[in-house]
């Protein structure tokens, strides 16, 4: 797959990079690397809750009693 940005995006990409002193793709690599982490963490913590709670993360979410207070 071949990911595509707009003009204004790889600027943004570009630049912050730079600032950061990395190259564009490891700039790319970590974030991608970041938010699936962050991806993995949520994911757990709501399984945990829907753990403790006696119920599926599905049923959690149907019923709206997962608020972004509680995670």
């Amino acid at each position: 797959m071949r990911l595509r940005w707009t003009t204004e995006e790889q600027t943004a990409i570009r630049e912050h990079a730079a600032v950061l002193g990395i190259s564009t793709q490891d700039y790319i690599r970590q974030s991608a690397v970041s938010r699936a982490l962050d991806w993995q963490r949520q994911r757990d913590a709501f399984h945990e809750i829907a753990r403790r709670r006696g119920t599926s993360v599905e049923q959690l979410l149907q019923q709206g009693t997962l608020t972004d207070d509680t995670a």
